[in-house]
């Protein structure tokens, strides 16, 4: 994964349907979109199927590919945070992938936070010994919601990198935007000594205020964004994803791509 100081990254994340975050319902429409969108993106976080399915006809040279690997934590069941492997880094080895993801949540009220932080340092070094790269989702649980305070984001990113992780996933903190957001996207980023990618979020209808969110989130340093929702959900997911590959190179939302995002609603 590039460095902070690299060009920055845009991975297209499509593992939400095994979590049992149902999204698009055709398959067949799920992987149109994802490869109108792939274009504009640096490479492809995704579950065992999906991904076998577009890295084998959708994903070009020098594209990444990033296999999910902890799908048992079902969204909004009673055992949300047993979340265990349903594929394995060896997996991602054997079939040439680049390196594997993993969710961990913490939840301090809940023991079984302990066993999900010894399952993340086992897999790092596992990921290691294969020689994989490893992007890890450490997300404070309260609740049995995501906890978007900046306490709540660096608090989970810090365990996280401190038992070895080398690329970060976290959420964009749930504060006022502009330089407020700014701030709090840079304190994260100083928490840590890894690249962070930013998490697109749930689709929103409003393309202005997830662009916007994306330019505050490179403002404060981010290394890029892992993002997929807010993308192959949109109408034009092709257009969607272009528009924000323009925010994440220029660092910030500018005024011809706000045009361009106001022309796309009212096609």
């Amino acid at each position: 994964m590039p460095s902070p100081a690299s060009s920055p990254q845009i991975i297209l994340a499509a593992d939400h349907r095994a979590r049992g975050v149902l999204t698009i319902e055709r398959y067949a429409d799920y992987l149109g979109a994802l490869r109108a969108a792939l274009p504009a993106c640096d490479g492809l976080m995704a579950s065992a199927q999906p991904l076998a399915d577009l890295a084998a006809e959708g994903v070009e040279p020098g594209q990444t590919t990033w296999l999910s690997l902890n799908r048992t934590g079902l969204a909004h069941t009673a055992f949300e945070l047993d979340d265990r492997s349903v594929a394995s880094a060896e997996r991602a080895k054997r079939d040439g992938y680049t390196g594997i993801k993993w969710m961990t949540r913490i939840d301090i009220e809940d023991p079984i936070t302990a066993d999900a932080l010894e399952m993340l340092g086992a897999l790092l070094e596992d990921v290691d010994e294969l020689g994989l790269d490893a992007m890890i989702e450490p997300l404070s649980w309260h609740l049995d919601a995501v906890d978007r305070s900046v306490d709540g984001i660096v608090y989970a990113a810090v365990v996280a990198h401190d038992l070895g992780a080398p690329l970060l996933k976290v959420p964009v903190p749930d504060v006022t935007p502009g330089n407020e957001r700014v701030d709090a996207v840079a304190r994260i980023v100083a928490s840590v000594g890894v690249p962070l990618l930013f998490l697109g979020g749930p689709y929103r209808a409003d393309r202005l205020e997830l662009l916007d969110e994306i330019g505050d989130a490179m403002a404060g340093g981010a290394a890029g964004l892992a993002i997929g929702r807010g993308v192959y959900q949109d109408p034009y997911p092709g257009e969607m994803a272009a528009l924000v590959r323009r925010v994440v190179d220029a660092g910030s939302i500018t005024d011809d791509v706000a045009v361009a995002a106001k022309e796309l609603s009212n096609r």
